[in-house]
């Protein structure tokens, strides 16, 4: 799901599409990685844009920000970046596109390094966006969506939406301390009911 929310801003496009006529698919793309990806009228687009995350883990209230931009208007001065930043993230979208862009299938895979990783305790009130800041650091970062727009009802899928993110990096705490960071995203929902099916969202420091 690629919610507005994330604040993309394209800067670099490189489009790869296949127009060769093939055979409609009947029930739906086959999405195969390995094998041919552009097979069933399925289309590849590349590009690398800037992109921020967010996740906060309910049982250690550890709010986890991943960026390539200064958050905030203006940016927020006691954390985060005060400019773009060189690394962009790649995505690849692989799927149909229709008329009513909204309402194409798309299945979309994200890869950046060097994001600006922001830790805050949400708990605690402090000076990075009301809350406490732990640390900050760098990150990579890995995202898929099996369906970027099952949120628009113009979409006639009904199919769930299962979306989420994985990140690894380091930190160096507002005390000094040099610290490992893992974590993990991931989200199920209907979007017939709009309601969650399954959510996991963890901030791990060691």
């Amino acid at each position: 799901m690629r919610w507005p929310g994330f604040l993309l801003l394209p800067l670099l496009l490189i489009a790869c599409t296949d127009t060769q006529p093939v055979a409609p698919i009947e029930d739906g793309p086959a999405f195969n990685w390995m094998n041919n990806p552009d097979n069933g009228n399925l289309h590849i687009n590349r590009f690398m844009d800037h992109f921020a995350i967010s996740w906060t883990d309910p049982k250690n209230g550890l709010r986890a920000t991943h960026t390539t931009f200064p958050l905030g208007d203006p940016p927020e001065t006691d954390c985060g970046p005060q400019q773009l930043l060189d690394d962009l993230v790649a995505i690849q979208d692989v799927g149909i596109y229709e008329d009513d862009f909204l309402a194409s299938w798309l299945r979309s895979v994200y890869d950046g390094e060097d994001l600006w990783l922001i830790i805050r305790d949400v708990t605690q009130a402090g000076d990075c966006f009301g809350a406490l800041l732990i640390g900050q650091g760098t990150t990579r970062i890995h995202g898929t969506d099996n369906d970027v727009f099952a949120w628009y009802e113009g979409n006639t899928r009904m199919n769930n939406n299962a979306y989420g993110w994985t990140a690894h990096g380091e930190l160096t705490t507002v005390g000094g301390e040099v610290l490992d960071y893992k974590g993990v995203f991931r989200d199920v929902w209907d979007p017939q009911t709009g309601m969650p099916i399954h959510t996991t969202a963890k901030v791990t420091l060691r």
